[in-house]
């Protein structure tokens, strides 16, 4: 049987294999989960995004991650690591805090460590596949109901994407005093425009009983039941969020009904994720900072631009204006004509930087300015 080293080694070199080929970045992430799993630490198919070839582990200890974090080290660009807390001192004792990403940093010495929100990725990627199978009605989302079994992490953020979207959304858990201080915070977190609310339900029959959506965010207990099945709205869909929260003869009785049942797949998410992670890393190090162009004071998108500063996507690279300004966060309306002859000469500058090329202007207020002084 193959050593972790040698089980990594061969991830690593298929990554980087794939990478070469389609010409992109390299990585490995180090996930954790409360879910316990028997055989332990375990490895995840390739992550793979338009930028980003990666391989994965998925960790129950502050060890285990650290022997990962150490084995993939320089072998690959970015060391990806998901920052939740979700290691119990429980199970792993008072000075295993479940701090995986402090173990990883301090652990890799020449790959670069990004962090990243497991569970936030995979909120997005259900919200997303809810919306794509619901979407037949011209109203969307809204007016519909959807049954959340597990008001967990997952359960209750996906709770509140749905219902800022117009859905009515009733939860469920076992911790009835948990349940009802985050049915109460989530309904004071919505827009107060949005009528749709979240509910607390009485037992898990009851929030099925006429739903279009039911979802189930357990940790793999099977807790969707036939009867639940049968309780559900003429057209509605099953989603298995938690890999394992519904009971097999629940989804046989779905499969004769024709009732679509889906599973959670992360892709969308990590691609979404992993996107914006790479590119806040890219602006930060890259593209963020002020200086001159022309003598004339230029900051870049992302910095809090002092009074008639003009703004542009990147001091290092800069292909777009975006305009001058007031020095509160915003920009400046309406222009005098210094203002406007700024503008022009960070325009100018771009130009000649990028050999004629066309430069983008997001403002359109080159022309919209007064005549005084």
């Amino acid at each position: 049987m193959a050593t972790l080293d040698e089980e990594i080694e061969q991830i690593v070199l298929e990554v980087n294999r794939l990478a070469s080929l389609e010409s992109k970045l390299t990585g490995f992430c180090i996930g954790n989960t409360r879910k316990i799993n028997d055989t332990g630490l375990y490895f995840s198919p390739l992550r793979r995004t338009s930028r980003l070839i990666a391989g994965s582990a998925i960790v129950y200890d502050v060890s285990q991650a650290v022997a990962v974090a150490r084995a993939v080290d320089g072998m690959v660009d970015y060391v990806l690591v998901d920052t939740e807390k979700k290691i119990s001192t429980e199970l792993y004792g008072a000075d295993n805090v479940g701090n995986v990403e402090r173990a990883v940093r301090e652990t890799v010495k020449h790959s670069r460590v990004l962090a990243y929100k497991g569970n936030d990725l995979t909120v997005d990627s259900i919200e997303n596949l809810i919306v794509q199978i619901l979407s037949t009605h011209p109203r969307g989302l809204s007016g519909k109901r959807a049954a959340i079994i597990g008001a967990g992490n997952v359960g209750s953020k996906l709770a509140l994407k749905l219902v800022e979207r117009g859905m009515d959304v009733s939860l469920i858990r076992r911790d009835r005093v948990k349940l009802a201080a985050i049915v109460t915070a989530l309904n004071i977190i919505k827009p107060a425009e949005t009528i749709a609310k979240v509910t607390a339900g009485e037992d898990n029959l009851s929030i099925a009983q006429g739903a279009d959506l039911l979802v189930g965010l357990t940790q793999g207990i099977p807790v969707i039941t036939i009867a639940m099945i049968d309780a559900l709205a003429h057209g509605a869909v099953l989603l298995d969020g938690g890999k394992g929260c519904c009971e097999q003869e629940a989804i046989r009785r779905a499969q004769e009904k024709d009732i679509p049942v889906y599973r959670a797949d992360i892709r969308p998410g990590f691609e979404g994720h992993m996107g914006m992670v790479l590119e806040t890393e890219r602006i930060v190090e890259y593209a963020l900072g002020r200086t001159e162009f022309d003598a004339v004071p230029v900051v870049s998108g992302g910095l809090l631009a002092r009074p008639n500063e003009v703004v542009v996507d990147s001091i290092a690279d800069p292909h777009a204006v975006f305009g001058i300004a007031n020095g509160l966060g915003d920009f400046v309306r309406v222009l005098d004509n210094n203002q406007a002859h700024r503008l022009q000469v960070v325009h100018d500058y771009i130009l000649r930087k990028r050999g004629a090329k066309n430069v983008r202007n997001h403002t359109g207020i080159f022309e919209r300015h007064s005549t005084s002084q």
